[in-house]
């Protein structure tokens, strides 16, 4: 048991320090403002397309734009606004903020249609103000992004100056984008078709709205956008960036992934990425006012948090569409596949734990009762390696099925059947928390070597993050935190079983190190609540696997220290330059400028409302329903493993830490400790079981002395 539990303490702590940063390639520089041969500014003309997808674009449909997109940066955008389904006119106002933003809502809305565009009123002056525009300054100060509508407009109206700082736009919606603070837009046109050489030359920012496409998406009304995208591009001046963008979904269809195609100095090939989502090829909707200011040399305002957009190196066209219309197959089917999976595992879970509750109260009869553990012992091994099976289920593209649910259940399974296979294939198979925390270990190494890949098993996996919902794009999210840390603090525990006070400090102080190394980097975990939870539970964990007592004090100096680490890692991400910051470093960023406490309250917000929205609420008093039984009935089995296995109460107790810090300071909220628990119960489950299988009397195990010191 030591010589295995060395070794895989040492295997897990080489994997979890090895610092591999994915990257999508070399970045190139930022562009360079350029000029006319006047010396003014050059233009950013921006296309909008409601609904443009990337399955909408071909060479027959959309040649015009088919063939601009050879010598462009391309990306697939997300138009996650402040609602979950982005309308026309959210997209709009969103573009124009640089900022998550909403158009108004009426008072009873109607589920799967949106908001009608606003009209534009006409100035006598060519210019145009948008009407309704007061409500959506009120609708969105409500809100806690602290959005501010024209945002856009106004910076560059303010930084160039009245004559060259104007803003154009044309068709509908378009106004919402290029107005400013006073929702008015310098040059009107209401019809693109009749836009010219002059008025594309006239400011330095042109908003070009098309209609929004329909559920059908008919040949017409896809050549009609084309032929504006075409023209606009013939017209624009030399030197002009030209974004042509899907800014929103459209009523009656799903959020969905959008076109991004960016043409000019430095966006001439290539994928798109952001210091948003330092993921190629995602970019988001509210990345696109940051490069607007970006390219015509403006800096953009604290409000605007989001980055501007980059070109990364890549292949051709063909394969970056094929590859984009991929992703956002896999995306919609995890968007579909999500909710009900939480569902399903809640109530799995449920199974579980009645199953072991039937199992364990009545105790198997001596013919029997062999058999009855063994079988409920490797049920719950499998349990344990479930949710490190749902990520690798991604290694198998079960989306792209004609019946994606049957294949992702096979995926699942076979991920799953694997990972038990190995937590009973060693020697550790022979002591009660061999084959459970195999499972954990394996699972915490998992999760790290999908970091160090670039974390393609998280992407759009059931446990794993959305592009569509924007939350995340790289390193861990907060479900996968919860499923890693639970996992290598329980592997851990297992690890240091039977082992010298001296020697388990020193396996749980190098696995703490590198568990928060992995989760807290920029380039790998870039996780900012998982380290303030991470640094007390290890050192939990430490206190009692050497054999000290955990008291308040401690627990609190442990808390602090996380503090530390976490301030640190983030202050050295702020010192790094801005486009290679992660949202650590931003946070820093947002102290200085007095803005984190809009971060906070949003945080706070969704961690309250997840309490009554969210299922896997549920999760949480039936595990600790659970655990009640465990410790009081029969005969105190949880205590009485406890004194066999003495590192199992360490590492639940160091999973509690975890579950509940995590769950104080992470926007998830309940959702950390649920998960954590279809970690947790299922080793302590296996490990109860296991060891009453190893007693020589299982079926009485609190007799005599023994039982007394089990509840000392």
């Amino acid at each position: 048991m030591r010589r295995w539990g060395l070794a895989a303490a040492a295997a897990v702590a080489l994997v979890m320090a090895f610092p591999v940063a994915s990257s999508a390639g070399g970045r190139q520089g930022p562009p360079a403002a350029t000029t006319t041969d006047s010396g003014v500014p050059s233009s950013v003309v921006i296309v909008g397309v409601p609904g443009l997808r990337w399955s909408d674009v071909s060479p027959d449909a959309t040649p015009n734009l088919w063939q601009m997109i050879n010598d462009s940066s391309v990306g697939q955008m997300s138009t996650r606004s402040a609602r979950s389904r982005t309308c026309p006119a959210d997209g709009w106002v969103q573009l124009g903020t640089g900022n998550r933003a909403r158009y108004t809502i009426p008072e009873d809305p109607v589920e799967g249609t949106c908001q009608p565009l606003p009209g534009m009123t006409p100035g006598p002056d060519g210019s145009a103000q948008v009407e309704s525009w007061d409500e959506v300054v009120a609708e969105n100060a409500d809100l806690s992004f602290d959005a501010i509508p024209g945002l856009l407009g106004q910076t560059l109206g303010e930084a160039l100056g009245p004559d060259g700082g104007c803003t154009a736009a044309s068709g509908p919606g378009s106004g919402l984008g290029a107005a400013d603070r006073d929702g008015l837009v310098d040059q009107w046109t209401p019809e693109p078709i009749a836009l010219t050489k002059r008025s594309l030359r006239t400011c330095p920012l042109l908003v070009v709205g098309a209609r929004p496409l329909s559920l059908e998406r008919s040949l017409g009304e896809l050549s009609g956008f084309d032929e504006t995208v075409g023209a606009v591009d013939r017209m624009r001046p030399e030197g002009s960036l030209l974004l042509v963008l899907g800014v929103s979904d459209v009523a009656g269809e799903r959020a969905q992934l959008h076109v991004a195609v960016a043409q000019g100095p430095g966006f001439t090939g290539g994928l798109l990425q952001s210091a948003s989502t330092r993921r190629a090829p995602f970019v988001q909707l509210s990345d696109v006012a940051p490069t607007v200011l970006d390219f015509l040399g403006v800096d953009a305002p604290s409000q605007m948090p989001y980055q501007p957009m980059r070109a990364v190196s890549d292949d051709d066209v063909g394969a970056r569409v094929d590859w984009f219309r991929e992703l956002s197959q896999q995306a919609d089917v995890q968007g579909k596949l999500t909710p009900p999976f939480f569902g399903v595992l809640v109530l799995l879970q449920a199974v579980l734990y009645l199953g072991a509750f039937l199992i364990l109260r009545r105790h198997p009869r001596a013919r029997t009762r062999s058999r009855v553990l063994g079988f409920t012992h490797v049920v719950a091994v499998a349990a344990a390696a479930g949710p490190a099976a749902t990520y690798l289920a991604n290694v198998l593209p079960w989306w792209q099925a004609a019946a994606p649910v049957p294949a992702l259940l096979a995926a699942i399974s076979l991920a799953g059947a694997t990972l038990t296979l190995i937590a009973f294939a060693g020697p550790w198979r022979r002591h009660p928390f061999g084959p459970a925390g195999a499972v954990a270990g394996a699972t915490a190494v998992v999760l790290v070597l999908d970091l160090a890949a670039g974390a393609p098993l998280q992407l759009a996996s059931l446990a794993g993050y959305s592009p569509i919902v924007a939350g995340r794009f790289v390193g861990f999210g907060n479900l996968a935190f919860a499923v890693f840390g639970t996992a290598a603090l329980l592997g851990t525990a297992a690890a240091v079983s039977g082992r010298s006070p001296r020697t388990s400090a020193v396996v749980v102080a190098v696995a703490g190190v590198l568990a928060v190394v992995a989760d807290g980097a920029p380039f790998l975990g870039s996780d900012f609540g998982g380290v303030l939870a991470l640094v007390p539970a290890f050192g939990t964990l430490g206190i009692l696997a050497s054999g000290r007592r955990l008291s308040w004090t401690r627990l609190l100096g442990l808390f602090g220290a996380g503090v530390v680490v976490v301030a640190t890692i983030a202050v050295l991400d702020y010192l790094r330059p801005a486009e290679d910051r992660s949202h650590l470093g931003r946070f820093i960023e947002s102290m200085a400028n007095g803005e984190a406490s809009t971060i906070v309250q949003r945080k706070l917000e969704a961690n309250i409302s997840l309490l009554t929205t969210s299922v896997l609420t549920l999760m949480v008093p039936l595990a600790l329903i659970f655990l009640a039984f465990l410790v009081r009935r029969p005969s105190g089995l949880l205590p009485w493993t406890f004194v066999r296995v003495p590192t199992l109460r360490h590492g639940l107790l160091a999973a509690l830490v975890l579950g509940v810090i995590g769950a104080l300071l992470n926007d998830s909220g309940v959702a950390i400790p649920a998960m954590a628990a279809t970690v947790a119960i299922p080793v302590a489950v296996a490990v109860v079981v296991r060891s009453m299988q190893l007693e020589h009397e299982p079926a009485a195990p609190g007799r005599g002395a023994e039982h007394a010191s089990a509840h000392d």
